[in-house]
Formats: structure tokens, C-alpha cells, sequence
């Protein structure tokens, strides 16, 4: 963050710098509190009405108000992206908790606290969009896993595990199938059908974009993904608001398809530049 970034708090907007939240905040103590990562492009956040009813959903699902209406939170992003990342892509991150509890446990309705940050986009290395990526796997179904929550503590520790690997992401698996990745969506293409996990996992914006694009172009399913099945996939990408679409050539060592970016995850990377262009 910029030293003299503004950031978006209970209604106004500050220096970060100056931003603080209670030590009695449910978000701080047990972790109780729901999330929206959001990119921008050239200062307009990225499909927000479709962030906003997800966000509602996960506010529902806690049991959490919205202070503030959708229009308020939309006006108040793009200030925040228009003072820290003018001109440029943008990272954002929206986040509300529970506020201050009572007795160090209850969530009252009404004291909820929102905070939005944002900065410059850092994108992802490019070869790994014109060369391919990798992944690693790991065993781990999330709690409440259609609802983007504040709990991101295996995604914090995995962390070191992908760096080592030199890996874009870690995908969950359970029950030898597979679900979502840390902070992405994964498809796989097999005999030119689109297919992609539909439970236990949480819906992406850029999941919704790639599967809109694909329409009319190719069959697309949402249904259980068997391990064995993306191992044997004739290509494999992943979806992500701050990623876009990147494809994956090899999952724990082992090659997927021809060990290069397939035609339809070029093709789908291909119409989802083109289309956030008009952003």
C-alpha cells in the first residue's frame, strides 16, 4: 500500500493509515466476518452487482446488516480505487465483521464494521498465461465453503507449500474429488466440454464471466469433478478476480494434456480480455 492511501471505513473515507478497528471486534477475536475480493479496470470495479448479491449472501448466511446501501458502497469504492490506483488496474478488498461484541463472543446486530482498501494491481508472472502454470493439491474441504468468509487460515498456511513448489495455486481436493483452489476456481476441458465443480465450493465472478463466454462456443457441465478426471483432462484452467484465467499445465508434477495451454483455454482467454476491455 501507498503511505498515503485512503481506504473506505464505516461510512467515510480516510488515510489507511489512520483506520483502526476495536480489539473487541469479532473480526479481530474469533475471525467472524466476510470478504469480497474485487479488481477494477480504469477506475470501475469489475461486475459489482454480481460481488454486492454474493456479499449479501455471505452478510445473510452470518447473519450480518449492511450498513450501507449498494450504491453507497459502489460511490465509495471508486473514490477509494480513484485515490489509490488511478488510471491503473486495481486490487480491491471489501470487508465487513461483526463489530464489538458482547461478551466477547455475541454478535449484535447493528454494529457491524466495513472497510474497503484498495491498490495497484500486481499481476501474475506472464509466462505463466502464455507458457502454463502449475499446481499442487491438498486435502481440505472449507467451512462453509459457498460463503467467502474471513477464515483464510489454511490458504495463509499453505502458502510457503505453493511457494516452494513454484505453483500459481493450491487446489482443494475431498473425498477424491475436486473442489477450488485457494482463491480461484478451476475448469477442466475434456473431449471439447467445459466442466467445472457446482458444490461445496464457492461460485467465482470470473468462474460466472468464463462460463457466460463459453456459451454458444462450447458444452459446458457443473457437476463432481473425480481426481482421476483431471488428471486425464485434455486441458485444465483456473479462474480468478485478481488471475483472470490461467492455464494449467501440470497438477502435482504430473502433465496435464499436452503440457501446454490448450485452444480453448486460449480461446477463453482470449474473449475475457476482450471483454474487460469494455470495462
Amino acid at each position: 500500500m501507498m503511505p498515503d492511501a485512503i481506504c473506505y471505513f464505516n461510512g467515510s473515507l480516510v488515510p489507511l493509515k489512520d483506520a483502526r478497528v476495536s480489539l473487541i471486534d469479532l473480526g479481530l477475536t474469533r475471525g467472524f466476518g466476510i470478504y469480497e475480493g474485487i479488481t477494477a479496470f480504469q477506475g470501475e470495479p469489475f461486475r459489482f452487482s454480481d460481488h454486492w448479491k454474493r456479499f449479501e449472501n455471505s452478510a445473510r448466511a452470518l447473519r450480518l446488516s449492511l450498513p450501507f446501501s449498494e450504491q453507497e458502497v459502489l460511490e465509495a469504492m471508486r473514490a477509494v480505487i480513484a485515490a489509490n490506483s488511478p488510471g491503473a488496474r486495481a486490487t480491491i478488498r471489501m470487508i465487513l465483521t461483526g463489530g464489538e461484541a458482547d461478551g466477547g463472543i455475541e454478535h449484535v446486530v447493528g454494529r457491524e464494521t466495513i472497510f474497503i482498501t484498495a491498490e495497484p494491481a500486481v499481476p501474475l508472472p506472464e509466462a505463466f498465461y502464455t507458457k502454463g502454470a502449475s499446481m499442487q493439491t491438498h486435502e481440505h474441504q472449507r467451512f462453509l465453503p459457498e460463503y467467502k468468509t474471513t477464515n483464510y487460515i489454511t490458504a495463509v498456511l499453505l502458502q510457503q507449500k505453493r511457494k516452494e513448489a513454484g505453483a500459481v495455486e493450491i487446489l482443494y481436493i475431498a473425498n477424491d474429488s475436486v473442489l477450488e483452489c485457494t482463491g480461484s476456481n478451476v475448469f477442466i476441458v475434456k473431449d471439447g466440454r467445459l466442466i467445472t465443480p457446482k458444490d461445496g465450493i464457492l461460485h467465482g465472478i470470473t468462474r460466472k464471466v468464463a462460463l457466460e463466454l463459453a456459451q454458444g462456443a462450447y458444452p459446458g457441465e457443473e457437476r463432481v469433478i473425480p481426481l482421476d478426471e483431471l488428471f486425464d483432462a485434455d486441458e485444465v484452467f483456473i479462474t480468478s478476480s485478481f488471475k483472470d484465467i490461467v492455464p494449467i499445465i501440470t497438477v502435482d508434477g504430473k502433465t496435464i494434456g499436452s503440457g501446454a495451454p490448450g485452444p480453448i483455454t486460449l480461446d477463453l482467454m482470449k474473449r475475457f480480455a476482450e471483454y474487460a476491455k469494455t470495462y
